[in-house]
């Protein structure tokens, strides 16, 4: 017994006739009578009296059209849910994303999808670069957004963005009324830095020593938030992209001082777990990044 048998029996039965219901289905009578005839044989029992002007339900039929019926609605309903499914794909999505991104870029993201794709529940988990990639390589995360240093690509990933690092100090920091900085300069500044290892402290820590002098770091969080914190209360400095602490800037209690001699560029990678295949619902989160990344100002890409 399948459900186009079941289908078949109550058309036969609404319309009384194998041959009104063959045309009104454009199906071949034949095969109507031998979907009915397969049906009886599972059920051990007739469904159908012939008469001269069609059929009518025997006993059995007639006790067993309701729960027909009913069967055949819902594989109906069931049908019409899977199609539903696949128009608007559902689920959760868990992403890994560094501040750079966590504080502009997820937040779009979240009331992007909540327009355009309310069957998708977000995940967001914020990290520094190297906690992130951790969570991309023991799957924890389907989607990671961390940031590189060094020149060239990384294998089977997109760049979002590169942003420049700068000194992002309190405006009445001695430094503050400087227009630009050499690494060198940095010498002679207490810093507060991500917790090691980090890949932008190994990226300063190695210039430090190719100049030949150390980094003065005196704290190292584990938050961005923390380290904001740090910034506003005393006269320690830190490195970063100027975006991450864009609302600080705007409001005069930070500045952001370019560090140049040489310049370091930040670029915003963004990689699938290989663990499984990305879902529907992980493609259209990729796909919304990708079109805010462009879109907004603050991390688009740039010439290297």
């Amino acid at each position: 017994m399948d459900i186009k048998q079941l289908r078949t029996f109550v058309d036969v039965a609404a319309n009384g006739s194998y041959a009104r219901t063959a045309a009104i289905t454009a199906n071949a009578q034949s095969a109507l009578s031998r979907q009915i005839s397969a049906l009886e044989r599972d059920i051990g029992g007739r469904l159908f009296h012939r008469t001269g002007r069609g059929v009518v339900l025997t006993e059995l039929g007639e006790r067993m059209l309701p729960r027909a019926r009913a069967l055949v609605a819902d594989a109906a309903a069931w049908t019409d849910a899977a199609r539903g499914e696949r128009a608007e794909p559902h689920g959760e999505v868990t992403l890994g994303a560094v501040p750079v991104a966590s504080r502009g870029l997820v937040a779009s993201l979240a009331a992007e999808l909540r327009g355009s794709a309310p069957g998708i529940r977000l995940r967001a988990l914020e990290g520094y670069s190297g906690q992130v990639e951790e969570w991309l390589a023991s799957g924890r995360v389907e989607i990671a957004i961390y940031n590189r240093y060094r020149r060239g690509a990384v294998a089977n990933s997109e760049a979002l963005a590169r942003t420049d690092v700068h000194l992002i100090a309190r405006r009445d920091h001695p430094m503050a009324r400087r227009r630009e900085l050499a690494v060198r300069s940095l010498a002679e500044i207490p810093l507060a830095l991500p917790v090691r290892p980090n890949s932008l402290t190994s990226v300063l820590t190695g210039l430090a020593a190719s100049q030949h002098f150390e980094l003065d770091i005196r704290f190292e969080a584990g938050s961005t938030p923390l380290i904001r914190d740090v910034l506003l209360a005393s006269d320690l400095a830190t490195i970063s992209p100027r975006e991450v602490f864009s609302r600080e800037i705007a409001a005069g209690e930070l500045v952001a001082i370019p560090i140049l001699r040489p310049r370091i560029l930040q670029t915003t990678w963004m990689s699938l777990s290989s663990h499984r295949p990305p879902s529907d619902a992980a493609q259209i989160v990729v796909r919304t990044v990708r079109r805010l990344a462009a879109r907004q100002r603050g991390v688009r890409l740039a010439a290297p």
